[in-house]
């Protein structure tokens, strides 16, 4: 079978252009960010519980996941600029919705559809570098949307705790999605300093494959949220089971599909080439363990210290100043450490996070004492982030390099929403509700995510060096 590959557009991509399609981006991982630090202050604001809490979290990501692929396939379709365009409108205007809902339903339905505009947004930003960027601009360009999710989130946060302690709690979270509502809306400005480019060949949208993946994730991760705090009901089993059946209905359909010479939204022969299969198997262990670490650092901050969100923010904050001066840094650590670079991160972070685990199980972590080891897990995750992403696009073939950067960002919205979940909730059936037992959640938490991050390890020392892959497509 051959696939068609996007073409380049008739004008490059400048400095300029690239600042904005960054800038369009922010918001995405802000509003995760941000939510991260204030989902106690919305809960007490809109009368929700532990669940409906999560869900908060949950709804947003869950619908990006679900909706990434099937945007990159409009933007290839009808436009990159304009679908960028489309889904930057959307994110603004929802951030805004959601500060004004009234109740916890109005307030989770505006995420669902904010997660959807931002899945219109992100595919473009990806496929505009990579269709219309070359050489030291293009690496650039991925060196710094790997930058980017890191100093997002962790803007975000920040943002969110000062916000949140200087106003009053029902104001503070509503005004941070005014603000990312505007951070949104500012690059529309500059809109046509991104060159406009399309596919040649479109492939279908595959709207089947979307609505069983959509249906099947939404079935799946959502008895996962909310199932612990509510006791699992029986509809939480009914869903969880509901969705297992559509995921693979879904592979099904894929398979059936690509037999039938339509490219589906996940093809098996793009997922059947070995770099790309272990490369997003590494991006789904990487996101699990990051979402969750975001969430249970939130919680121990201002559970154990009593911080609140500004010092829950604060918390990572270098941490997060770590993972971006290494991401800006990643060419020049790469081009000495070679393809080892994941490996040796991967086996770091597991250090990193069992010293961690032996500190908060002894009861001797303090607020300085975890400052010491996150800094440099800062930079381990960004030398395991920003590798996996380049292994997963770069060294892909080229007639799979817009399925590949689709199936990137969705697994990387897939692993935060299970992260939150399925280790989320383990941190929380762990600690209990008594404070001093959160100390005892956080160190069984990293000791799994760090069992995430040798299997990392391991993966990555199973991938070929650079150039050693022969690419062909499979039926």
């Amino acid at each position: 079978m051959t696939l068609p590959s996007a073409v380049r557009g008739s004008v490059g991509l400048t400095p300029r252009g690239l600042a904005v399609l960054l800038a369009a981006y922010l918001p995405v991982n802000f509003t995760f960010g941000s939510v991260n630090v204030l989902a106690e202050a919305v809960g007490r604001d809109l009368g929700a519980g532990a669940a409906g809490q999560q869900l908060v979290l949950s709804a947003f990501t869950i619908a990006f996941a679900a909706s990434l692929v099937v945007g990159g396939r409009l933007g290839d379709r009808y436009g990159r600029r304009r679908t960028l365009a489309i889904g930057a409108i959307g994110v603004a205007a929802l951030s805004l919705a959601t500060a004004f809902a009234p109740d916890l339903a109005s307030a989770i339905a505006a995420r669902v559809v904010l997660g959807v505009a931002a899945g219109l947004l992100t595919p473009q930003v990806l496929s505009t570098i990579q269709a219309t960027a070359s050489g030291a601009l293009r690496v650039r360009g991925l060196t710094l949307f790997a930058a980017m999710s890191g100093v997002s989130t962790v803007l975000g946060q920040v943002t969110g705790g000062i916000v949140a302690s200087a106003l009053p709690e029902h104001v503070g979270w509503r005004a941070v999605q005014v603000l990312t509502g505007l951070l949104a809306a500012v690059p529309l400005v500059w809109l046509r300093s991104i060159p406009d480019t399309r596919s040649s060949a479109p492939l279908a949208l595959d709207g089947a494959g979307a609505a069983l993946l959509g249906c099947g994730l939404l079935l799946a991760v959502l008895p996962l949220t909310v199932g612990r705090a509510t006791g699992w009901p029986a509809w939480t089993l009914g869903a969880l089971a509901s969705g297992i059946i559509a995921l693979t209905a879904f592979a099904w359909h894929q398979r059936r599909a690509e037999r039938r010479g339509i490219l589906p939204v996940v093809p098996p022969s793009v997922v059947r080439i070995a770099v790309v299969r272990r490369g997003l198997l590494m991006t789904l262990l990487f996101f699990t363990t990051y979402g969750a670490f975001l969430y249970e650092l939130s919680a121990l901050a201002q559970g154990r210290f009593g911080t609140g969100p500004l010092g829950a923010a604060i918390v990572v904050l270098g941490f997060g100043l770590s993972f971006v001066a290494t991401s800006v840094a990643l060419p020049r650590i790469l081009a000495r450490a070679g393809d080892r670079t994941m490996v040796f991160a991967g086996l770091a972070q597991a250090a990193l996070l069992l010293a961690v685990t032996g500190l908060e199980l002894a009861g001797a972590a303090d607020l300085v004492t975890l400052q010491i080891v996150l800094i440099p897990l800062g930079a381990a995750q960004a030398l395991m982030y920003g590798p996996v992403m380049q292994t997963v696009l770069s060294r892909s073939p080229e007639w799979a390099a817009g399925v590949a950067s689709g199936l990137f960002t969705t697994v990387q919205q897939l692993g935060l929403s299970i992260g939150v979940a399925v280790l989320g909730g383990v941190f929380w059936s762990v600690a209990g509700t008594d404070p001093s037992g959160l100390d005892r959640g956080i160190g069984v938490a990293f000791a799994i995510h760090a069992a995430c991050a040798l299997a990392f390890a391991l993966l990555a020392r199973t991938l070929a060096p650079q150039g050693a892959e022969v690419h062909s497509p499979t039926r």
